[in-house]
């Protein structure tokens, strides 16, 4: 009943050399005490920071995995929250202590870049997630298909990359058209965005 001809496949990640199956998965409390953790061995490092960390929030974008700001603060994607992404976390809030190091108008130059390395962050912009949890979560398809049944129930469907104006335009009898799952009819239909784009190292 519902075509596929809109979606894409998102490629797969670069693996992590080695997941621990046992080890707990990330919560609100672990990354934080993974920044505090990072935070002590980048003071160790570089005494002067352009903007002195202030704290850690976490943001509900899967436009990003980690962003900082002038005020010294790190806002961390939530999408990390349920994965054992640990090593993309460290990498992300290194990147992020670095901006604060060197300055955020510094973007990703040469200053930055440096202080990047000295904390082993990746030094680059940008970054696919190598873990295949979090890349699952930063990259799904940005629009939900809803079908609204005559009963009124709203039944998601499947995620699409792009909406299809077939199921924009269906109305149920309109121009003799009539959809149904297992036997009830569908009304019409819905695309509900769900704010994904390509994740990012700001």
């Amino acid at each position: 009943m519902v075509a596929n001809s809109g979606d894409t496949e998102t490629p797969p990640p670069n693996m992590e050399s080695a997941v621990l199956a046992d080890s707990p998965a990330l919560t609100r409390s672990a990354i934080e005490g993974l920044v505090q953790e990072e935070h002590k061995r980048a003071l160790a490092l570089f005494s002067e920071w352009a903007h002195p960390f202030t704290g850690i929030a976490f943001t509900r974008s899967r436009r990003c995995f980690g962003h900082a700001d002038v005020k010294g603060q790190i806002r961390v994607s939530e999408s990390f929250l349920g994965t054992h992404a640990v090593e993309d976390l460290r990498d992300t809030i290194r990147h992020e202590f670095a901006h604060l190091i060197v300055g955020i108008r510094q973007k990703h130059n040469a200053h930055w870049r440096c202080a990047a390395a000295s904390l082993g962050a990746t030094a680059k912009a940008t970054g696919r997630a190598r873990n295949t949890q979090l890349h699952d979560k930063m990259n799904e398809a940005p629009f939900a298909l809803i079908a609204i049944m005559q009963s009124g129930e709203e039944r998601e469907l499947k995620r699409v990359y792009r909406r299809s104006r077939r199921y924009q335009q269906y109305r149920l009898g309109r121009r003799g058209e009539r959809y149904h799952i297992d036997g009830e009819w569908i009304e019409t239909f819905r695309y509900d965005r769900m704010d994904s784009k390509d994740p990012q190292i700001q």
